[in-house]
């Protein structure tokens, strides 16, 4: 920009002596100094218009690299926001699976119906997650129903009701084989106990268990805190880590 600014300085001198000269011959009233003063500032003049597109060509010159440096600045801020997404993706896969393989019980470990693998597994979940109930719903294959197979922290009296595909939440969810991540749960729908009495969690997650394409089951889990998406796709792996052994426990 120091280039184009000494154009327009040198153009505005030239100028300046133009209006200067032509006042002094004037006021003195010389024609023959009028005619040279016309002389020289139609010299000045063409100097002027030369040095004015010089400066023109000057600044489109240095628009053209400012407008270079910006695109370059945008480029590397776009790979470095690529690379960072990219790092971000990498690592919340990692500990998501890190997660899953602390929760789901050891390959090892024998349980005798899907009832105590729902429970450990519930128990597992809640130490990860921060959930302060948990039940696993388990389809049979006589009537039809989903039926409660595992409970966590669950203390109402009666049982949780059994349902059909499509009817209830829980239904719903089964039928279409979509998560669901509720932020306000209706009144009544769950209730935790504690040392400070009775007191309604307001987020909840349910998520279908599928095998082999059908729906077997379905696990909520509520929580006071907000379900995200970190946690709606470590609730996800999880259903697809424990469809196989669900799926033999069950019958």
């Amino acid at each position: 920009m120091n280039r184009t600014n000494k154009y327009f300085t040198t153009g505005l001198w030239i100028f300046a002596f133009q209006v200067v000269s032509i006042i002094v011959a004037i006021s003195v009233g010389l024609h023959s100094l009028i005619w040279i003063s016309i002389i020289i500032n139609i010299i000045l003049s063409l100097g002027l218009l030369i040095l004015l597109l010089q400066a023109n060509r000057a600044l489109d010159k240095n628009v053209q690299e400012f407008v270079r440096l910006k695109q370059r600045e945008n480029d590397k801020l776009k790979q470095e926001k690529k690379t960072e997404d990219d790092n971000w993706q990498q690592t919340e896969t990692f500990s998501v699976d890190e997660a899953v393989a602390r929760i789901m019980p050891a390959s090892e470990t024998q349980f005798d119906g899907a009832t105590a693998f729902s429970e450990k597994l519930l128990q597992n979940i809640a130490r990860e997650l921060d959930i302060v109930q948990g039940l696993v719903f388990v389809l049979n294959d006589a009537d039809q129903l989903f039926h409660v197979s595992g409970e966590y922290a669950y203390f109402k009296e009666e049982q949780p009701r059994s349902f059909p595909m499509g009817e209830s939440l829980s239904g719903q969810v089964a039928k279409n084989q979509k998560i669901l991540n509720l932020k306000e749960i209706p009144d009544g729908y769950v209730t935790v106990l504690s040392g400070l009495g009775k007191s309604a969690p307001r987020q909840l997650v349910i998520a279908p268990i599928v095998h082999e394409g059908k729906s077997i089951g379905v696990m909520e889990l509520a929580s006071f805190k907000p379900f995200g998406e970190n946690e709606e796709l470590l609730t996800r792996k999880i259903c697809e880590s424990m469809a196989n052994l669900l799926n033999e426990l069950r019958k």
